[in-house]
């Protein structure tokens, strides 16, 4: 009986380690409206990946997998995508910088000595060989 009852404890604790994660992931994603370095990156990713959306279906189309009535509906959802992010991309860009409005010379050292990741877009320093966040090189 006492041996059931540890199983069911370790097992609970266990299932509760495991399943966290997952739940704290969702609490993440939703807590802020506020667009970060990674979402503007996110934003890039998109937009590149709608591009390459549009092209893959203008290939199917002239392919012949694609009607022409499918065809003009997905473009055309397709392309209104696009815009509506090439439109957030450009009131991020037009938003001031805290770094830049603040006039302080050891913030816009540090915005001229970081890059991006090509892979995972994190920020790193630019003497660094490597990124810190997935390891790819520099």
């Amino acid at each position: 009986m006492i041996i059931t009852f540890i199983e069911l404890m370790l097992l609970t604790v266990v299932l509760f380690i495991v399943a966290y994660p997952l739940f704290a992931a969702r609490t993440v994603a939703n807590a802020g409206a506020v667009i970060t370095e990674s979402g503007y990156t996110d934003l890039l990713y998109r937009k590149e990946s709608l591009y390459i959306a549009i092209k893959d279906l203008d290939f199917d189309y002239k392919t012949g997998k694609i009607d022409d009535d499918d065809y003009k509906a997905m473009k055309a959802g397709l392309e209104s995508d696009a815009l509506e992010l090439l439109g957030r991309i450009d009131n991020y860009e037009k938003q001031p910088s805290p770094e830049i409005s603040s006039g302080s010379s050891a913030a816009s050292r540090k915005k001229r000595n970081t890059i991006f990741c090509h892979e995972c877009g994190a920020s790193i320093q630019k003497s660094h060989k490597f990124c810190s966040e997935c390891g790819t090189r520099i």
